[in-house]
């Protein structure tokens, strides 16, 4: 009887194979197949880039990838945005986060937060101004890691935008890629005055149309990585239209001119990350979202 039982679940074993010509459904300790990128800019309404003149890469993006109508930013404020992305809570540093999460699971989830204007890792300073102004180009307020700096490795992954971190055929599983102080849509150099990105300085007329140009810079170098998919979001819409904001998505695993209608909010990115990495039960508000579909 033993053997006959061998025999039964070898069979039951092929007959599964063949029923799924894909290949069989991955375990949930498995890591998700795609590379995963998230960029988060500052200060949109939805309408205020969908359908903008001054925002055509976006435009291109929405065709390429798939826009997500109908998604919230989860209340006003840049770290209350960064935080509940990211740990679930909309105030305060959590030790239950998903930066901790990667921490703990030793390696089978790899991350890095890559920040344009950063002078040394987690926090340590900016490398400067943006130009005319005084604000500076890395803001530790947009700094998610740093946010939850007492309970992650922050120091290890935690870093600066360079030419030695930046490169995406050795990016890790997850990476923040966190744009500076003008290219994130947050302040507009004076006097015509370029942007200092790391990808060379940028010239526009306004906000959008900088983090237009400066996401037109960088995407393209991603996706030319098959396995990489990039998820793009704003931080906070206005009161006026429920934080509505723009997200979307493009890559690996992504269809191309989607439309998802359905209700999703900063809390649902967090679930989603959470579920394509495997990372168990996400944490607070983000255990009762929606998971945004990533790849």
């Amino acid at each position: 009887m033993k053997r006959l039982g061998s025999v039964t679940a070898a069979l039951a074993t092929v007959m599964a194979f063949v029923a799924l010509p894909a290949g069989p459904a991955r375990s949930v300790s498995e890591p998700h197949p795609h590379r995963v990128v998230v960029i988060i800019f500052e200060n949109k309404p939805y309408d205020h880039v969908v359908g903008h003149a001054e925002a055509p890469y976006f435009a291109s993006l929405m065709r390429d990838g798939t826009l997500f109508t109908n998604y919230e930013a989860a209340a006003p404020g840049s770290p209350h945005d960064y935080r509940a992305i990211t740990s679930g809570r909309t105030t305060g540093a959590s030790p239950d986060n998903i930066f901790r999460e990667m921490d703990d699971s030793h390696g089978r989830v790899s991350w890095v937060q890559l920040n344009e204007g950063l002078r040394g890792v987690c926090g340590e300073g900016t490398a400067g101004n943006v130009p005319g102004t005084s604000d500076p180009l890395y803001f530790r307020g947009h700094d998610y890691a740093y946010l939850n700096k007492a309970s992650v490795s922050c120091r290890e992954h935690d870093i600066a935008l360079t030419t030695a971190t930046f490169d995406p055929d050795k990016l890790p599983d997850l990476t923040f890629l966190v744009p500076n102080m003008c290219s994130i849509m947050h302040t507009l150099p004076k006097k015509g005055a370029a942007c200092p990105t790391f990808f060379g300085p940028l010239k526009a007329n306004s906000t959008l149309a900088m983090g237009d140009a400066w996401l037109k810079t960088v995407v393209p170098q991603l996706l030319t990585q098959p396995d990489i998919t990039v998820v793009v979001t704003f931080d906070e819409g206005a009161a006026s239209s429920h934080e509505h904001v723009l997200t979307l998505e493009v890559g690996a695993g992504v269809a191309v001119g989607g439309r998802d209608s359905h209700a999703y909010n900063h809390y649902g990115l967090c679930a989603g990350l959470y579920k394509a990495f495997s990372l168990g039960t996400p944490p607070a508000n983000c255990a009762h979202a929606t998971p945004l579909p990533i790849g």
